[in-house]
């Protein structure tokens, strides 16, 4: 009970002190969300990093944040996050039985919990999958819930940016669904109502109320979402610089402040949103796999040096393996250590794949270890993900389109 009153008082502080920032750092505006009489889910498409703060503005009452393993492996500052907000860690690449059950005991003593049931930030300006068990955790807990709309935040802070931009950001709550109105649901009926509630696309928003989002070098490290040319149809020959992303094939696109993308020529660009291309890339790296499949056991399909491999302790430590090159080969990943090392993992054994931040894939394998592979260099994650579930055969969730 003691930590849970320090916990009251750091959530209310942090509201007081950091609202006049984020306000003015964001030109956010926001809608408070009325109390509750009961415990309650507050869930929220995911914008930015600033999400956890520019939400719990929105909401009086302390709320408990599930939150990405990796604040968990920051050291001192990691002892200080649990001291003062206890975040509940869960690992991106796996169902966690005991993020669960710290949920439901917080449930069960009567707090709010947070959570951004994407569980990645969008990419390409388009609320993302939801978590498939969503709705079955808000129903067997008896909770209401709360859902939030965040928008105008990816133009704001792109995931893929270098720099962020100013615009404005907009926060609102959508829907109060109370426990009574959510038993009388299915599992099925409550997702689809969450999906709705959540679903945000950029783009739409820039057509409904165009809004500049001015900074500096917009289009840089644009290359680590947009991996694949469609003019040469070729994988990593993209690079930006400034505003403007450009292939060594002779494609040449500006950036602009309201988020569109146009030719610096007078050529007609391949696609003039960012949703645009991650959607054509996901469609067509799934077509690519069987030819993929095809080459030889010592192709690689992608390749990037200066990368490091890090094996990972849930919410504990990370220990470094080595620094070198990262491959991609038709039926596993390797890593070349500079110090002559090698590791494979085999498509075959890792159980599931996902990516921290900008660049950073975290992959776990059946034996249940647990890997992270960063870049000290712009390099794309996306497209070593969407390999791994287009030469796997499953399903990938930036490809909504299913083409």
């Amino acid at each position: 009970m003691k930590g849970q009153l320090r916990h009251k008082v750091v959530y209310r502080s942090l509201q007081f002190l950091l609202k006049p920032f984020i306000t003015w750092k964001f030109n956010y505006r926001f809608e408070r969300s009325k109390p509750l009489d009961h415990p309650a889910f507050i869930l929220s498409n995911h914008v930015t990093n600033w999400d956890p703060l520019l939400v719990g503005l929105g909401f009086p009452k302390m709320m408990y944040y599930v939150a990405s393993d990796h604040l968990f492996r920051l050291g001192w500052l990691s002892s200080i996050l649990r001291f003062l907000v206890a975040p509940i860690p869960r690992i991106k690449s796996t169902a966690d039985r005991q993020t669960v059950a710290a949920i439901f005991r917080l449930i069960k003593e009567g707090h709010n919990i947070c959570i951004f049931p994407e569980g990645n930030i969008t990419f390409s300006g388009e609320t993302g999958e939801l978590h498939g068990t969503t709705a079955r955790l808000i129903k067997r807990t008896g909770a209401a819930l709360v859902t939030y709309r965040m928008e105008g935040g990816y133009l704001t802070e792109p995931r893929w940016s270098r720099f962020p931009r100013r615009g404005v950001m907009y926060g609102y709550p959508v829907k109060v669904y109370l426990p009574d109105e959510i038993k009388a649901m299915s599992e099925e009926e409550l997702m689809k109502r969450i999906e709705e509630d959540l679903y945000t696309n950029a783009y739409e928003e820039q057509k409904r109320r165009p809004t500049a989002f001015r900074g500096k070098k917009l289009a840089e490290n644009l290359e680590t979402a947009l991996y694949l040319c469609p003019s040469c149809n070729q994988i990593g020959r993209l690079k930006s610089r400034d505003n403007v992303l450009a292939c060594s094939c002779g494609l040449e696109l500006q950036y602009t402040e309201y988020g569109y993308l146009k030719s610096t020529n007078q050529n007609k660009p391949p696609f003039t949103t960012v949703l645009e291309w991650v959607r054509w890339q996901a469609g067509r790296i799934r077509k690519l796999a069987d030819e993929y499949r095809n080459y030889p056991e010592d192709r690689s399909i992608v390749s990037d040096e200066n990368q490091t491999l890090w094996e990972i302790q849930k919410a504990k430590a990370s220990r470094l393996l080595g620094r070198g090159r990262l491959q991609l080969f038709r039926d596993r990943l390797a890593f070349q250590s500079t110090d002559g090392r090698a590791f494979a993992f085999p498509l075959s054994q890792i159980s599931d794949i996902a990516i921290h931040g900008q660049r950073t894939l975290i992959f776990t394998t059946t034996s249940r270890e647990y890997y992270e592979l960063k870049s000290s260099a712009p390099r794309s994650a996306l497209k070593y993900y969407e390999l791994f579930k287009a030469l796997t055969g499953q399903h990938n969730i930036y490809d909504k389109q299913g083409n």
